[in-house]
C-alpha cells in the first residue's frame, strides 16, 4: 500500500513538472532544459598569477640582490629571462558553460541547445571542452525524456575576458507529440597555448 501510495506521488510530481515546463514550436511538445535554466552561480575573483621570487636563496654569481644586470657583465649573458606565467585555474568549467534555449525544431528534423561560454579570466584564454546529452521521451504520450538520442562533444576557445555562443544539435524527426531535453552534463577548460 505504502508503495503505491509513493509510486501514484511521484507520478503525480513528474505529470506536474511536464504540466508546468515551457512549450515549444508545438503546443504539445514539451521541452525540459539542462543545467543552462539554473541562474548562474556567482562568479568569485579572477584567477591571477603572481611571480614571486624565493627569499632565502643565494645570489646567482655575477649579480647582485637577486637581479640580473643589462650591460652585458651579468654571470648569465647579460639578459634576464623570465619563465611564463602559467594560469592557476578550476578545470571543472560546469558554471562558465550555460546552455539554454532548448528547442525541437520539427521542419529542420532536429533538436537545437544555445551554449554560452564565458571567460571569467581576464589574462588568459581558455580552451572549453564541454558535452551535450539529448533526450526524448520513450514513447508519444511520455511525459518524461528518458531516452538518450546522442551526445555532442563541442571544443571552444575563448579569449580572455570573452563570451562566447554556440548552438550544438541532434538530428532526431519526428510528427508525434514529444518530450525532450538537452543538458550539458560536463565541462572542463585547459590554458589554450
Amino acid at each position: 500500500m505504502r508503495v503505491r501510495r509513493a509510486v501514484g506521488a511521484a507520478t503525480l510530481a513528474l505529470a506536474a513538472i511536464a504540466a508546468l515546463s515551457g512549450c515549444t514550436d508545438n503546443p504539445n511538445d514539451k521541452a525540459f532544459g539542462g543545467l543552462g535554466d539554473m541562474p548562474a552561480p556567482p562568479s568569485g575573483p579572477n584567477p591571477s598569477f603572481t611571480m614571486t621570487p624565493p627569499s632565502g636563496l643565494p645570489d646567482a654569481p655575477g649579480t647582485s640582490g637577486g637581479t640580473g644586470s643589462s650591460g652585458g657583465t651579468g654571470g648569465f649573458g647579460g639578459s634576464s629571462a623570465s619563465p611564463t606565467a602559467q594560469p592557476s585555474y578550476n578545470a571543472d568549467a560546469l558554471s562558465e558553460v550555460i546552455g539554454e534555449n532548448c528547442r525541437f525544431e520539427r521542419s529542420a528534423g532536429r533538436i537545437s541547445y544555445d551554449v554560452d561560454l564565458q571567460n571569467a579570466s581576464t589574462d588568459f584564454a581558455y580552451r572549453y571542452s564541454f558535452t551535450v546529452e539529448f533526450k526524448v521521451g520513450m514513447y508519444p504520450n511520455s511525459t518524461v525524456a528518458s531516452k538518450s538520442i546522442g551526445s555532442r562533444y563541442e571544443t571552444v576557445t575563448v579569449a580572455p575576458g570573452g563570451d562566447r555562443s554556440v548552438t550544438v544539435h541532434a538530428s532526431h524527426s519526428t510528427n508525434d507529440r514529444l518530450v525532450y531535453s538537452c543538458q550539458v552534463t560536463s565541462a572542463r577548460k585547459s590554458p589554450a597555448s
